[in-house]
């Protein structure tokens, strides 16, 4: 990574991916001697843009990717290569050479290093070893007996994998805005594979040597290598000595803010700089710096304090962000637009052999499309002429009612001329790529559109929709769906959700929890949060952690025509013992339908639910079929896992940062609630309304 586009910055790797306590983003945490000079007031936008270099698919070279923006007051203050801040822990100063940088909000980060896997946590050596009650060492040096040497490993962008071991505490000079002082880190010292080690061999230039010091000879210059992990000895002959290095480094210049990790995977420090040892070589005018074998940390837990940060979990729950419901305060108004009725209108489309063949089209020009519609003048006036973005708007807003009616017209503009001006405009100021999928698609999809009065009239294909389910949110405006219909021993019907949905934000039993219609008015009260599991249980013997809850529903006859016609059903019913490699799907309110397979059936997570850390053993881990998109995201907390034959596999609860699911399996969770699923909540033709 590196700051600006230009490369005026240093390079460095991009190291943990935290989050600050109670306010939302996330952050890359890597060294601030990477990052450089706090920007000034007034400096080019650029510079404060950090990015990430990737190679490109199309033309396999390396290209800048920006990936976030530096946070200004956490940046070095002076120029200077020296560590610029520390903090006091107890009684004793940590140098802290780290800093901060937003990430975009589309950007994908994720706390797993290559060859090292997911960090697992956070390993604080200054509370493990008591650092901070007084100084570890009087002269600021201290080497660790060998029992005490703790393995560790690291991946840079630059050295890639490499594994060493803390053997050294040292205190090193820190200069900052109001003065100078010093501050402790560590030391790792390099373990080489095994194999062939790269050897150099340098001429010392004896006679410069002596000139500074007449006292000087090659074994005098060889003891500065003691103790760095190279194996450096004197060669050549008495009249031209030689120094012969031989060994391989912990890392070099382009590691700086790797996280250094130890053999549990938890974090234990951010990989500050490699150290460097200089000699004079004959025919070099400047001294050669020869990078040894070691290596300097900063203490994790000391960056952390000073930046007020913490690990963002690997596993989050995915319920959404906060809806509003009556009763509730209101921050800010409006209502944002729910793009999972997008993606599910997208994935429906996309099911059917025509919608497929549409959607390549689709996606090969809508970067194209979207970069006229806003540089090009005709295209601009055409698109906002022919109410281009109020029928976005208006499909937008419908996209999960299928049934619902488009718009016949809008200001006397009909969808039909909409597409139809656009065509031609694109015909002349479209690549000749576009022109000609214009030329032969567009009349068949111009045909569509007129035939269609709704979106299911053009989307109405057998097994197109998913499953029942009812977007639902607590009485604290935390979100999710109810995709489960269950009957408790006594025969009153509950729908499932998530505990941390019902309950979330500080939710209580009995609380109102009201479902959500599509079609954008206000939610209506579905019942009331009632039991439910936050924790670990055991079934058939085995540890599985359970987030589920009950939502004990309001006399069905009195519910609104939609919602009594999505209880009717038909639910799923049979249950389904999860298998590795099998394949699932689920449908939910934040990434629509998504299929997946099971990567595992015994997965460990360690999830963070309202300010808690939970253990979660025996989950399911779902991977997407599509790499290109997450299995599910926020919003989706609750949703049920199916496997090909509609059967229940799972209940969905949480993400991880690379968009794979978590799943709590669904036997437990129905064991521990007590309750058996169901097809309807009411027999179907009841009395049921039509919807409106």
């Amino acid at each position: 990574m590196t700051r600006g586009k230009l490369g005026h910055f240093d390079q460095g790797t991009a190291g943990l991916i935290v989050r600050k306590p109670g306010v939302p983003g996330r952050y890359m945490l890597t060294c601030a001697h990477v990052l450089g000079l706090a920007p000034s007031a007034d400096a080019a936008e650029d510079t404060k843009v950090v990015y990430s270099p990737e190679l490109s698919k199309c033309c396999e070279i390396e290209c800048n990717n920006p990936i976030g923006t530096v946070v200004r007051e956490t940046l070095d203050q002076l120029m200077d290569k020296s560590i610029q801040a520390k903090v006091r822990i107890g009684q004793v100063d940590f140098a802290v050479d780290a800093a901060l940088v937003e990430l975009a909000a589309k950007t994908d980060a994720s706390n797993e290093l290559p060859k090292i896997g997911m960090i697992a946590g956070v390993r604080d050596l200054i509370a493990e070893w008591t650092l901070s009650a007084s100084e570890p060492s009087p002269d600021g040096a201290l080497s660790l007996p060998v029992e005490r040497h703790i393995p560790v490993q690291k991946y840079g962008a630059k050295t890639q994998f490499s594994r060493g071991k803390i053997v050294a505490l040292k205190r090193v000079p820190i200069k900052e805005a109001g003065g100078e002082g010093q501050a402790w880190v560590f030391e790792v010292e390099v373990v080489p594979p095994p194999g062939q080690e790269p050897v150099t061999e340098y001429r010392l230039d004896m006679e410069r040597y002596l000139t500074a010091d007449p006292t000087s000879t090659p074994q005098k210059i060889k003891a500065h290598f003691d103790q760095s992990g190279l194996t450096v000895t004197v060669g050549g002959t008495a009249a031209v000595p030689t120094l012969i290095v031989r060994g391989k480094h912990f890392s070099e210049p382009g590691d700086s803010g790797t996280p250094i990790v130890d053999d549990d995977r938890k974090v234990v420090g951010i990989l500050a700089q490699g150290l460097q040892q200089t000699i004079l070589v004959t025919g070099m005018s400047a001294p050669v710096e020869i990078l040894t074998g070691r290596s300097q940390g900063i203490f994790v837990g000391a960056a952390f304090q000073h930046l007020n940060v913490e690990l963002a979990p690997p596993g989050v729950t995915t319920a959404g962000n906060a809806v509003a419901v009556p009763g509730m305060a209101i921050r800010r108004g409006g209502r944002p637009l729910d793009w999972s009725a997008v993606h599910a209108a997208w994935t429906s489309l996309e099911r059917s052999e025509l919608g497929e063949r549409l959607g390549k089209v689709i996606r090969r020009h809508v970067a194209e499309v979207r970069e006229l519609v806003h540089h090009n003048r005709r295209v601009m006036v055409t698109w906002h002429r022919r109410k281009g973005p109020a029928y976005v708007n208006a499909v937008l807003r419908g996209a999960e009612r299928p049934d619902r009616p488009l718009p016949a017209e809008i200001d006397g503009v009909s969808p039909v001329d909409t597409l139809t001006a656009m065509r031609d405009v694109l015909m002349r100021e479209g690549s000749e790529g576009l022109r000609a999928d214009l030329a032969a698609h567009g009349e068949y999809i111009l045909d569509l559109v007129r035939r269609a009065t709704s979106p299911d009239g053009t989307l109405s294909l057998p097994g197109l929709m998913g499953p029942p389910a009812v977007r639902i949110v607590n009485a604290r405006g935390v979100p999710g769906v109810a995709s489960v219909l269950v009957r408790d021993a006594g025969g009153a019907p509950h729908l499932l959700t998530g505990h941390h949905v019902l309950h979330g934000s500080g939710a209580q039993a009995g609380d109102v929890v009201w479902a959500l219609p599509s079609d954008g008015d206000e939610p209506v009260r579905l019942g009331q949060a009632g039991l439910g599991h936050l924790g670990t249980v055991k079934h058939d013997g085995e540890e599985y952690f359970v987030d589920a809850a009950l939502v004990r529903l309001d006399d069905v006859r009195h519910l609104p025509g939609w919602l009594r016609l999505a209880l009717a059903g038909p639910w799923p019913v049979e249950v389904a013992r999860p298998e590795p490699k099998a394949l699932v799907c689920k449908h939910g309110p934040g990434t629509g339908r998504t299929d997946g397979v099971l990567l595992d059936v015994a997965y460990f997570d360690r999830p963070f639910i309202d300010g808690r850390e939970f253990r979660a053993p025996g989950q399911l881990l779902v991977g997407p079929r599509d790499p290109g998109r997450a299995f599910s995201t926020s919003g989706d907390s609750g949703a049920a896992l199916l496997d090909e034959r509609r059967r229940l596999v799972g209940l969905l609860w949480g993400a991880t940062a690379g968009g794979d699911g978590v799943a709590c399996p669904i036997a437990p969770v129905l064991d521990r609630l007590g309750v058996t699923p169901v097809g309807s909540a009411e027999p179907v033709g009841a009395g049921r309304e039509e919807s409106p």
